[in-house]
């Protein structure tokens, strides 16, 4: 099926054929059952030095805006910093992780994104499938990793176990059409309210997530999570988060897409261990595709958008003009009397 092996009806039986050692096995298997693993191993030497020099090379940059490089400087998040950090790029391709994904997934990873966090982003609870699918679904996951230690005081990442098994939810699905939206997250607080009416409803538990410098978190492309609140503000929450894809996938942004209307917003992808931007693959075969074009579609409707409203408002502005020509007589009267008022009190202040 085009499904991950762990997402898979057939699960089961396709673990039962795995020749994997113990220890493997109880983590493709919680993989499955929860949408989550913690690993201590990452498979770098020195892991702590390499977490320590990221954490010394990026901390003057953080709290400016603007591009270094290839990445983005968001005030307290860093996108990309493996552009031109290489500890940050070796994270992102660490051994052990790749290595992991390949059981998990059955397919060869792509790391293509890295966020690089100072603070705890308080984030409301959310799935990374609204912001980075694919076609076949699902083959997307997320690795976070602790650069300092994390307790509950200093904003933990928080998730909700076996919330991946829900379907897949875009605003497609709450009645909003995605790819007509002027901003990318004009309506995204209407998806967030969505999702905590999902977790009462299911009852679903929240967990957040206290690990020792060097662990990782996995998680499922639809693993509910977020950020929990920052309660100790004098303290710091320095981690790193990588987005991986899957080989052999298209890859797109549901936040801004509406398939049906042939409105598809694409995503070009880059494989950070190899450098190269990666192919659209479609049941093996190569499609070619070109975001430049979705983004020349996206403008011109919303150049319809305030052709309309423009239109909208010139009987307006008409009634307006037919108001002002009419008023304009009073208008001149008034300014005539206020004129004569000012000379007068210039005259008094003169006087006194």
């Amino acid at each position: 099926m085009n499904l991950p092996k762990v997402d898979s009806p057939f699960f089961q039986q396709i673990f039962n054929q795995l020749s994997l050692d113990h220890e493997t096995q109880k983590l493709v298997k919680q993989f499955a059952e929860q949408g989550y693993i913690i690993i201590d191993d990452l498979g770098i030497e020195n892991i702590a030095e390499t977490t320590d020099k990221i954490v010394k090379d990026l901390t003057p940059i953080y709290g400016h805006k603007g591009k270094v490089e290839s990445a983005w400087i968001y005030h307290d998040r860093i996108q990309d910093a493996w552009t031109f950090n290489q500890d940050a790029k070796k994270i992102a391709t660490a051994p052990q992780i790749i290595n992991l994904l390949k059981i998990l997934y059955q397919r060869e990873p792509i790391p293509f994104q890295t966020l690089n966090f100072r603070f705890g982003t308080q984030q409301s609870t959310h799935s990374d499938s609204i912001h980075f699918s694919s076609v076949p679904a699902r083959f997307m996951c997320g690795v976070w990793v602790a650069l300092e230690d994390i307790d509950a005081n200093n904003g933990p990442l928080h998730y909700y176990p076996g919330s991946h098994k829900l379907p897949i939810f875009d605003l497609n699905d709450l009645g909003i059409t995605g790819s007509y939206q002027n901003k990318p997250y004009d309506t995204y607080p209407i998806y967030e309210e969505f999702l905590q009416s999902l977790i009462e409803q299911n009852g679903l538990e929240k967990v957040e997530l206290y690990i020792k410098k060097g662990q990782a978190l996995i998680w499922a492309a639809n693993l509910l999570h977020g950020g929990s609140l920052v309660l100790d503000k004098n303290r710091t929450r320095y981690s790193q988060v990588t987005h991986y894809y899957f080989s052999d996938c298209m890859y797109y942004i549901p936040l801004l897409s509406d398939p049906f209307l042939h409105r598809i917003h694409l995503k070009e992808v880059r494989n950070i261990i190899t450098g190269e931007i990666v192919n659209h693959v479609y049941n093996g075969e190569t499609v070619s595709v070109h975001p430049e074009k979705y983004e020349i579609e996206r403008l011109k409707y919303q150049l319809l958008q305030f052709q309309e409203e423009l239109e909208k408002l010139r009987p307006i502005v008409r009634e307006s003009q037919d108001e002002l020509s009419v008023l304009k007589p009073q208008l001149q009267t008034v300014e005539a009397e206020l004129e004569k008022l000012r000379t007068q009190l210039y005259n008094s202040q003169a006087e006194f």
